[in-house]
């Protein structure tokens, strides 16, 4: 549906879930802007039947690049302007510190710095830019200090000339998670021959051999803090010439520094952190529970206006996701409690089989009782003479 003109669309499903891709629906040339909702016919939960969505021309991404090394600059610059997508429009800027009071904060989407980590003003306006829902993505100095930025401070150079080999990393989510297709990306193919530790609270995203992360983000309200503990020069790891990870990366990065920019926002109902910059006090209905009142528009799924802008609220989508705990989740969460656990899986049929076993033997056993009585001799009456 895009503005109440409906279209349908009808599926097969052979299983519980069906993925639809690349599926186009045709708009008038002139629409630029609007928005529209996902349905599905009703079922027994009607909570994740609508989803809905907004759409505007796509902001300029933007990235600034602040590295104190050339050879380390130039491929994050390239990364960040190469588009993916010929409709949206990618520029980069490499720049100095001391013309970082000169950027306008509020059309950037990324920062990657390379250099000592920022300080007082420079440190202030950088976090304000986080605040508001920006990326930032922090590369080890040539020589690191002792600053700090989110918790998190550079600590020592470490140098194999054969290489670290990387361990781990999260596949699942974040800025290293698996293609739309569900391949991984080339993170294991990877040659880091330099890498800086780190010093701070942080989580681990993609670790070397012995725990040192090689990247890492910081928790935060809004936007996001990440940490890469080497950099794509070519004497310290292979970033640049073996380019996927790099790219994916820094425009998944970008895309998410974008989706604050512009005129059009998904946000997702009941995630404070997020609707309370769009000012839901503010907000005019323009389609979905007609039952909404006004303090409650964060809450519930469908698409507001504010001025020239549109906010779409769905729910989350781990909501539709049922979470499963490992075994010793499970015994820590009932410690002193009885209870009797079953332990199966889907599409195991052992327990009916069992139940059915049973109903067998008792009819059997019935059956034999039955046959010996009617195999017991009639007992016949004596007769006198």
């Amino acid at each position: 549906e895009i503005e109440g003109a409906r279209s349908e669309f009808t599926i097969e499903m052979s299983g519980s879930q069906f993925d639809l891709k690349d599926h186009r629906i045709p708009l008038e040339r002139s629409r630029e802007r609007g928005w529209g909702k996902v349905s599905i016919p009703a079922d027994a939960n009607p909570a994740d039947n609508e989803f809905y969505f907004v759409f505007d021309q796509p902001a300029p991404r933007q990235t600034i690049v602040v590295a104190d090394d050339a050879g380390a600059a130039r491929p994050l610059q390239l990364a960040a302007s190469i588009s993916s997508d010929l409709a949206l429009r990618c520029a980069a800027e490499v720049i100095s510190i001391e013309q970082l009071p000169t950027v306008q904060w509020q059309n950037v989407s990324l920062l990657l710095w390379q250099a000592p980590l920022p300080k007082a003003e420079s440190a202030a306006s950088i976090q304000a830019f986080v605040d508001r829902g920006g990326q930032v993505v922090f590369f080890p100095p040539r020589a690191p200090d002792s600053e700090e930025f989110a918790g998190v401070s550079w600590q020592t150079w470490a140098e194999q000339p054969d290489g670290f080999s990387i361990e781990t990393w999260r596949g699942d989510q974040d800025l290293l998670a698996q293609t739309q297709s569900g391949a991984a990306l080339p993170v294991g193919q990877l040659q880091v021959r330099k890498c800086c530790s780190l010093s701070g609270e942080h989580t681990a995203l993609a670790t070397l051999k012995g725990g040192t992360p090689l990247l890492a983000r910081v928790t935060t309200n809004r936007g996001g803090v990440y940490f890469c503990a080497t950099t794509a020069a070519a004497g310290d790891s292979s970033l640049a010439s073996s380019g996927v990870v790099l790219y994916v990366v820094v425009q998944r990065a970008l895309a998410a520094g974008a989706a604050v920019l512009g005129n059009t926002r998904q946000l997702v109902a009941g995630d404070s952190s997020v609707v309370s910059s769009a000012q839901p006090e503010t907000w005019q209905p323009v389609a979905g529970a007609a039952d909404a009142i006004s303090t409650e528009f964060a809450f519930h799924a469908g698409v507001y206006s504010s001025g020239d802008r549109l906010f779409a609220v769905s729910r989350a989508a781990a909501e539709d996701h049922a979470a499963v705990l490992p075994d010793h989740r499970v015994a820590e969460l009932f410690r002193g409690l009885d209870f009797t656990r079953v332990d199966d899986r889907a599409g195991n049929i052992a327990a009916l089989i069992q139940e059915i076993w049973r109903l067998f033997l008792l009819a059997m056993m019935l059956a034999l009782i039955v046959e010996a009585a009617l195999c017991l001799p009639k007992i016949s009456a004596e007769k006198r003479i």
